[in-house]
């Protein structure tokens, strides 16, 4: 009975203080004078055999789901409050004394203690389904190569990324390991976020929970190569790839996130901040000769956590809840000899060779003569048309992928809770020519057109003989692609239970949602139909200049057989562009899968 009485009392105390939002340190109501008031109402003085002790401090969900209760001066999400009573023992504890053969004492301290949460606001989550669920030979290359601008000299197979793939670690734990390890307070999320580090501290504190979480020896092992040998020079700011409303709680953050999702964006972060460029391995997209070079220009987000009735008031405000897409630029260099169709090509051009050589010569203001008029020349050295093919044999793709995106617009927590996102596809824009990249590809590449017929001259004598091919004296026919291949299209998506997606509480697996899946097959086949082969006057150099005219119906032949040769160079990238280079980077152009959670607010509560 006088435990039963005892248990009530810190029961009370501890719903009193939390329910004043009561803090231990700082400014506020103070958590142990409103216990103690608390008890005292309710008969319990503290004195020589009355101890009443307060502590405030956070609560996390473990593997189990059990919660616990972790000591915090600063952070005050929850109260507990201990009491010890000492008092005569009953009669029925005496006996149970004999019974064991000890002599009864004559007093007995009873102890209890309860933990109550505090008030706490709404809380919403967003998060971007990750691409690398499944990785195959070709994602590990892809994350191989991102490794090696960070000094990063380790390779892992598939199995060795796939081992880390599937292993998650909870986000809390995370960022409060991390804390630790920097020297900033646990809860102090904002200056955390804020603050400068390097790769190696955020690999090492994932390494740490993923340990204490039970990840395999393997997992481990692979994520101790990756630390070991990454560089420890350039800094970044986790506040790039994590965005945490400033103010959030800690349960808030009490979630799962998948490690490899994590490591990437550290890797990508780092790769953005030390302004790499990246070789990629040819076998990322079946290449024998080329050349892959890769830039990020901005990281993922991949998870964003806040108080969803701040974000709604200025969803693209400083409060917002987003999550985005990696942005790169690519460019992707091959050699198109090694293409089919391209003997067809050659064939085609020979026999337009000298009606086209007139109407450059016409149109240009040239006295170019055929070849067989240059050697028939009465009088000095005559300039004679010379059309070659191929006046570059390497073709150059490059590749923009603006961020997808998806941010908090609205949300509710009636009886139904729910939480509509505002989502914008990645949009992709391609180029195909002669890609000249800017400095460290800070800026969109410029493109020139692809020499496919060099419109060149020979000086030939009155002995019948011709000096060396002059190139591009009479300019030249080319192509160029220059186009949004892909536009952003925005899309609210609803998490309700209406279509089965409501949100779960933060602390359970996300629900997904997507945007309608985009045919990028349809895109690719449009833009290959609208290109024109075209004329263009001479430049210095062999950069084909300004476009002069379009030679129409000689070229038609032409443009019938280089259709399927651009097809066939381009359609059998796409598919390991799509799921294996992209992919690999977090980025899916066919659509975007957003996760969402939503716990909503509730009163101060007995947890413990």
């Amino acid at each position: 009975l006088e435990h039963r009485k005892l248990q009530r009392v810190v029961d009370m105390a501890a719903l009193e203080a939390a329910g004043q939002t009561a803090v231990c340190v700082g400014v506020g109501p103070q958590a142990p004078v409103l216990a103690q008031a608390s008890a005292a109402r309710n008969g319990f003085a503290v004195g020589p055999t009355r101890t009443l002790a307060t502590t405030c401090g956070t609560l996390q969900t473990g593997a189990s789901s059990l919660r616990t209760f972790t000591l915090s001066a600063t952070q005050a999400e929850a109260i507990r409050v201990s009491a010890s009573s000492t008092v005569t023992t009953s009669i029925a504890a005496g006996v149970q004394a004999l019974f064991s053969g000890a002599a009864p004492p004559a007093t007995t301290t009873l102890r209890a203690t309860a933990v109550a949460s505090v008030p706490r606001p709404p809380q919403a989550m967003l998060r971007l389904q990750t691409t690398l669920a499944t990785i195959d030979s070709r994602k590990s290359a892809t994350l191989n190569a991102l490794l090696d601008p960070l000094g990063g000299k380790v390779t892992l197979d598939a199995l060795g990324w796939q081992g880390i793939a599937n292993t998650d670690i909870n986000l809390l734990a995370f960022l409060d390991q991390l804390a630790v390890n920097v020297g900033v307070g646990v809860g102090q999320y904002d200056q955390l976020l804020a603050k400068n580090l390097k790769a190696t501290q955020l690999i090492q504190a994932a390494l740490y929970v993923a340990q204490r979480g039970g990840a395999t020896a393997q997992v481990i092992t692979n994520l101790g190569k990756v630390l070991l040998n990454a560089n420890n020079t350039t800094d970044i700011k986790l506040g790039s790839i994590l965005d945490i409303q400033s103010g959030t709680l800690a349960s808030g953050l009490d979630a799962s996130v998948q490690l490899l999702e994590l490591l990437q964006a550290v890797i990508l972060l780092a790769n953005k901040e030390s302004a790499a460029v990246i070789d990629l391995p040819l076998n990322v997209l079946n290449l024998l000769t080329g050349s892959i070079k890769l830039k990020v220009v901005e990281p993922p987000q991949i998870s964003a956590v806040g108080n969803p009735a701040k974000a709604i008031i200025a969803p693209l405000g400083p409060d917002a809840i987003m999550v985005k897409t990696a942005q790169i630029r690519a460019v992707i260099s091959v050699n198109m000899r090694l293409l089919s169709g391209v003997g067809g090509l050659i064939g085609a051009i020979s026999t337009i060779a000298s009606p086209l050589t007139s109407a450059v010569s016409s149109l240009l203001g040239l006295n170019l003569k055929g070849t067989v008029e240059a050697l028939l020349c009465v009088v000095g050295p005559c300039e004679a048309g010379d059309i070659v093919p191929f006046g570059s044999p390497t073709v150059d793709i490059s590749l923009e992928v603006a961020q997808a995106r998806s941010y908090l617009t609205d949300y509710s927590c009636s009886v139904n809770k729910s939480l509509t996102a505002r989502t914008d596809s990645a949009a992709l824009d391609l180029k195909l020519g002669r890609v000249i990249p800017a400095s460290s590809f800070n800026a969109s590449p410029t493109v020139y057109p692809l020499p496919l017929i060099d419109i060149g001259t020979r000086t030939c004598t009155l002995l019948l003989i011709c000096g060396p091919h002059k190139e591009f004296t009479g300019g030249g026919v080319g192509i160029k692609i220059d186009t949004p291949l892909l536009k952003s299209a925005s899309v609210d998506l609803l998490f309700s239970a209406v279509n089965s997606t409501a949100p779960p509480n933060i602390n359970q697996p996300p629900t997904y949602n997507h945007t309608q899946a985009t045919n990028i097959l349809q895109s690719l086949t449009t833009t290959i139909k609208g290109i024109e082969l075209q004329v263009y006057q001479p430049q210095n150099g062999n950069l084909l200049g300004n476009l002069l005219v379009a030679v129409g119906n000689l070229l038609d032949g032409v443009k019938k057989i280089l259709d399927p040769v651009i097809n066939d160079l381009l359609s059998p990238l796409l598919d390991p562009i799509l799921n294996s280079l992209l992919k690999g980077l977090g980025i899916d152009l066919n659509h975007v899968e957003v996760g969402a959670n939503l716990t909503c607010g509730s009163r101060a509560q007995l947890v413990l």
